[in-house]
């Protein structure tokens, strides 16, 4: 970066120049990411403990999982690199509307040594919501801690916007009610979602209209979260 350019960078008080990205690790994954990232939080990995929980017990196998709203990944590589290797995964997508996230997603895929598998058992997709996903793509399993807070406008809010803050809420339940409108399309026969949802900000009836107005969507219940109390899962199938 050239003099002048810092010198305005520091005028107006940044030091972008100075941040360096960011290495840690769960479970098998070390992560590399980004500063612009998000996703980064402890619910990534309790969505996929619990997952990984919930799949067990219910001897499920053969998967194929999208991890939407996938952040850097954590939900999604946990659970791929701890149930390939017995079958149970067989493949692993992720989605986000955030190309901070997925550039992150692949260096991270890229220093765990799965690039050989991109394109056949690890596919990444920039989408909003469900939006821009193939509907080539069917899912036995579409997993997530989705934003979770209820505002009805970013910009009434008259707070920055920033990229931590849109992935957390989600403005007038907009990524919620479109996801059951379409999800359907993307699920197996078999096909089940699995969305955490955090009890301080929501509750299962804020998002029981927008499943009961899919007709081709089936609502399981409501699950707790052993690890966390203060999370609850939906799990809604096909119909």
């Amino acid at each position: 970066m050239s003099p002048l350019i810092k010198k305005i960078f520091r005028t107006c008080g940044y030091a972008i120049w100075k941040i360096k990205k960011s290495r840690f690790k769960i479970g098998r994954i070390q992560y590399e990411v980004d500063p612009c990232s998000v996703g980064k939080t402890p619910q990534g990995e309790l969505t996929a403990r619990g997952a990984i929980n919930m799949i067990k017990e219910r001897q499920l196998h053969d998967l194929k999982i999208l991890d939407i709203c996938c952040g850097v990944g954590i939900v999604g590589l946990t659970i791929f690199s701890e149930l390939r290797l017995d079958a149970i995964v067989k493949e692993a997508v992720f989605a986000d509307i955030n190309i901070f996230n997925l550039n992150s997603l692949h260096k991270t895929i890229r220093i765990n040594n799965f690039e050989s598998l991109l394109g056949d058992q690890v596919r990444s997709y920039l989408s909003d919501g469900l939006n821009h996903i193939p509907q080539n793509e069917k899912f036995d399993l579409i997993v997530s801690n989705p934003p979770h807070y209820f505002v009805k406008d970013h910009i009434k809010k008259n707070k920055p916007l920033s990229p931590s803050r849109l992935g957390t809420f989600d403005a007038g339940w907009d990524f919620h009610k479109s996801f059951y409108n379409l999800c359907h399309r993307y699920l197996t026969k078999r096909g089940e979602v699995w969305f955490l949802e955090n009890s301080s900000a929501a509750d299962e009836k804020d998002f029981l209209p927008f499943i009961e107005a899919n007709a081709q969507l089936k609502y399981v219940g409501k699950v707790e979260e052993l690890l966390d109390s203060g999370f609850f899962w939906m799990v809604t199938r096909k119909s």
